[in-house]
Parts: structure tokens; sequence; C-alpha cells
């Protein structure tokens, strides 16, 4: 596909995404609101991270009593892949010479954006760009802000509740992928198992614990796969 795409296609494109986001981002505006922060607060964590699993872990963290330095470190390294999504769509952009439009297209990197841009073509025109970004973008900013408002007549147990799904989705689509690979299960493993030893035997802090059974999940997970397969070429 050439630079034809234009800022309606990328809305159409986007729209299934914002779906996705919206439904999840009002699990994490009633997060937000339990942990006693404010519909600002809220809404401006989503205005500026734009990372779902990113934005679960910090308030997880945060309701843990983490350091924020902790808070940091663990949401910085969850987040890495955006550079590698970032850095294998570059190639595609049409304009390359302006930061800009580079920034702009860097912040709107999500798991699915990444997804749907690299299967439209070799060139990637900004405005293509810009209506995919921002039709998501809106989808889980707006989403929060419901999430939150939503807390307002909805009783406590629903909101606590409502949070749930989110781990429900992330362990249908990890058990997805555990099915058809056996590695995603080890490595599943050997994380979940460092957490709960440094938490529950070693009784260390959950920021601490986190970040070091997160790197030492990403290291085991590095020595037992190939390039190949990291790669997609198996």
């Amino acid at each position: 596909m050439d630079s034809s795409l234009t800022v309606k296609e990328g809305i159409k494109d986007g729209l299934p995404i914002f779906l996705g986001y919206f439904t999840t981002a009002i699990a994490f505006g009633l997060l937000t609101r339990t942990s006693g922060l404010n519909f600002v607060q809220s809404v401006l964590i989503s205005l500026t991270n734009y990372s779902g699993s990113g934005q679960f872990l910090m308030m997880n963290l945060y309701n843990a009593g983490s350091l924020l330095m902790e808070i940091l470190i663990s949401v910085f390294f969850i987040n890495t892949r955006y550079i590698f999504m970032s850095t294998s769509l570059y190639p595609h952009l049409e304009d390359k010479k302006s930061v800009f439009k580079r920034l702009v297209t860097g912040f709107g990197v999500t798991d699915e954006n990444f997804a749907v841009a690299s299967f439209k073509g070799k060139k990637l025109p900004f405005r293509y760009i810009c209506g995919l970004i921002f039709t998501s973008y809106s989808g889980w900013v707006s989403g929060t802000a419901v999430g939150f408002l939503a807390g307002n007549f909805l009783p406590d147990v629903v909101q606590k509740a409502a949070v749930i799904t989110v781990y429900a989705m992330f362990a249908s689509l990890l058990g997805g992928e555990a099915k058809n690979n056996w590695k995603v299960f080890a490595v599943l493993f050997v994380s979940a198992s460092l957490n709960s030893l440094f938490i529950l035997v070693f009784k260390m802090a959950t920021g601490l614990s986190f970040i070091i059974s997160m790197i030492a999940a990403m290291l085991f997970a590095a020595f037992i796969y190939t390039d190949e397969e990291v790669l997609g070429d198996e």
C-alpha cells in the first residue's frame, strides 16, 4: 500500500481499538478512584502515559506502598517494548525527517496500533498515523474519565470487581500464548516464583521484588528463545 492512506482510513482502523481501550480504561478509572486519586489526577495519568499495562502496574505498586523510584523503574522496564516497536515502525514512515512527527508517532505506539500500522505497507503518511493514534488514544482517555465518574454511583463492591476484569483479560491472553508455546509458561513460572519467593520468604518490598523478578525473567527468556522465534520467522 502506498502513501494514499488517509486520515479517514486511520480513524476507521482505529475504531476497533477505541472500543477495546474504552472498556479497559473504565476499569482503570475505577481503580484510580478506589486508590484515592481525584478526577484530574486519574485523567492526567492516561493523558501522559497511554500505556495500559504500565498504568495498571503503576497503580498496583502505588497501592502496595512502593517507593516512587521503584514505580518509575518498573514502568520503564515494562514499557521498553515500545522502544523496539517504534524503531521497527520508523523505516515505514513517509516523513522521517520531522522530529515532531516522529515524537507523535512514538508516543502513540501501542501493541494494537503497532500491529495495525505494520500491516498497512511500506509507506505510512503522518495523516494516517494521526487518525489511527487519535482514535485509539481518545478511547483510552475518555474511558478513564467515564470509569472514574462511574464510581459516583456504582457500589464499592462493583467497582472493585470491575478492576478484576483487567487481570482476567491479561490471563486469557497469556493462557492462549502459553498453550501454543511452553516457553511462555516457563518464563511466567520463573517470574511468578521469584516474585512470590522474594515477597513471602525474604519479605522484600513489592516494587523491588517486581523489578528483580522481571529482569530475571527477561534474561531467562533471552536464554531460551532463539533469534528466529523473537523475529517471528519460525
